[in-house]
């Protein structure tokens, strides 16, 4: 087994290949970016747009996108944070037959933002049969440090409309669309956007498609939140979507949306395991 990674370059960017006995998959350290997953013998899991920019400089538009240290918008600065369009570091590379395992980590300089929270990230990326996402942040500081993330998943689905989350029924949710808090989700299918929604669940979920006649389940850990998002019509407003794309992903993301704090010498560790049946 290669002790070291096979990379290939697209557009500005350098890409790690993977492909072993159970899964193939792509990533980037530009933005610590999942771009690619698909275990032996199933269609691709993640959805990328064909207009994302490889320029080394704008973050990419699918994949598994790195939200952090903030989620969303924040006045003055870069939208869903900071690490998205940053280069990470790979620390380690591992191969196996059915198993490829990467550590990777980066390290925020004054630059980069004066916020109060961690400047070093590290990240165990495990591919194969399930796809494996583990994110560490220690405060090494003397005071406590806070922030948001989410790990936001393109899942590349038949249709959205095709796609039923039961475990997200009854659960409280805010709609960023209507501008709504505490509303109740119904099991509605209707995942067609625009449709942006926080739900307050720490549970794990799957997404049922029957289009595609697969489910994709997600455990997570550390993380109180599934955000849902797809923009429907409003796609035409977003240059980095190609058209049509929106009908072909549905954005399922482990979140926490609102700041956490971690206290002086703590670790907070948080990440998501995706499988497909």
């Amino acid at each position: 087994m290669s002790e070291s990674p096979e990379i290939f370059r697209r557009g500005e960017l350098d890409v790690i290949r993977i492909d072993n006995a159970a899964c193939s998959a792509e990533v980037t350290l530009f933005g610590g970016h999942i771009l690619h997953w698909q275990p032996s013998g199933q269609k691709p899991v993640l959805w990328m747009s064909e207009n994302s920019a490889f320029d080394g400089v704008t973050a990419l538009r699918g994949g598994v996108p790195i939200c952090w240290p903030w989620f969303g918008e924040k006045e003055g600065q870069e939208k869903h944070g900071i690490v998205r369009s940053q280069l990470w570091q790979l620390d380690h590379y591992q191969e196996s037959a059915d198993t490829t395992t990467l550590q990777l980590s980066i390290t925020l300089d004054s630059s980069m933002g004066s916020g109060p929270f961690p400047k070093k990230v590290s990240m165990l990326l495990r591919f194969g049969a399930t796809l494996e996402q583990t994110l560490t942040f220690e405060n090494t500081s003397e005071a406590p440090q806070c922030f948001a993330y989410a790990l936001h998943n393109y899942f590349r689905v038949s249709s959205p409309d095709n796609i039923a989350i039961p475990q997200l029924e009854n659960s409280i949710y805010h709609d960023k669309v209507e501008q709504l808090s505490q509303q109740i989700d119904t099991g509605s299918r209707d995942h067609c956007g625009p449709i942006d929604r926080v739900y307050l669940n720490d549970k794990a979920a799957t997404l049922v498609d029957s289009g595609y006649d697969r489910t994709i389940a997600i455990e997570k850990t550390g993380s109180q939140n599934w955000v849902l998002w797809n923009p429907g019509k409003d796609a035409g407003g977003i240059a980095d979507i190609h058209p049509g794309g929106e009908k072909e992903y549905l954005c399922f993301e482990v979140a926490n949306t609102a700041d956490v704090s971690l206290p002086p010498g703590e670790k907070l560790t948080i990440g998501q395991v995706i499988s497909i049946s």
